[in-house]
């Protein structure tokens, strides 16, 4: 099983992306030994890994997404995993002696309450939007106007966030949390579909695509690869 996620990934109502700069060439060490020593003790206190990933050609970048069925759920979570369970006791300065830094995470919510995560594909994009002041009309440009054109296009596996405006609980994990910020996380199958249909998002009707320069004040991308999904496909490959 690639990913220990509830059976039911609508039930994740918060979500983080969790970004680490690690140390220089470290990006496959640490990808390694983070799945074989934290995601299904992680998984078995209520913490769920929707999403283990690698930035192409960097060497030290991991970037994971973890999901919860509500803040109440995680703030226990965090507490029993960081501060009570052997696991972390035993693993944790290995982990942290890896990284520079762990602190470039988003606390989101889904937009919408159909939103899914679970998925097996190759490629994640992440879309991070700010839009200052303008984050309810930007809302409502998506659902009017730029959700209905992805579906013509075919992009489908898609989920939209905002973020999770509720106190951190668990100060000892710092996340950025902003009130004009609109989050999208795209799957695509391989490279291929992802060139193809980013083509297809870049020629949008110039109407949409005006409006949304109107309203957007910042954008910037994250394009993953799942290193799951691609270890598996390797294997298979090799077999």
């Amino acid at each position: 099983m690639t990913y220990n996620t509830p059976e039911n990934s609508e039930e994740i109502k918060v979500l983080e992306v969790r970004n680490y700069l690690l140390k220089p060439n470290l990006a496959d060490t640490f990808s390694d030994f983070f799945h074989s020593k934290f995601v299904e003790p992680m998984h078995e206190l209520g913490g769920h890994t929707l999403g283990e990933f690698k930035i192409e050609n960097s060497n030290d970048r991991f970037v994971w997404l973890r999901g919860f069925k509500n803040m109440e759920t995680r703030v226990k979570f965090l507490n029993d995993f960081y501060c009570e369970s052997i696991v972390w006791k035993e693993n944790g300065k290995a982990a942290n002696e890896m990284m520079i830094n762990s602190d470039n995470v988003y606390l989101l919510k889904p937009l919408h309450k159909s939103s899914k995560l679970k998925t097996n594909k190759g490629i994640t994009v992440i879309d991070f939007c700010i839009c200052n002041s303008t984050i309810e009309q930007t809302i409502k440009l998506f659902d009017v106007e730029y959700i209905p054109f992805l579906k013509t296009i075919d992009v489908t596996d898609i989920s939209f966030w905002v973020s999770e405006m509720k106190e951190n609980d668990f100060p000892r994990l710092p996340v950025f949390q902003d009130k004009n910020l609109l989050v999208s996380i795209t799957h695509y199958e391989n490279q291929n579909e992802y060139e193809t249909k980013q083509k297809a998002i870049d020629s949008m009707p110039s109407s949409l695509n005006f409006s949304m320069q109107q309203l957007v004040t910042i954008h910037h991308k994250l394009l993953l690869l799942n290193q799951q999904t691609n270890n598996q496909r390797t294997k298979n490959d090799a077999n």
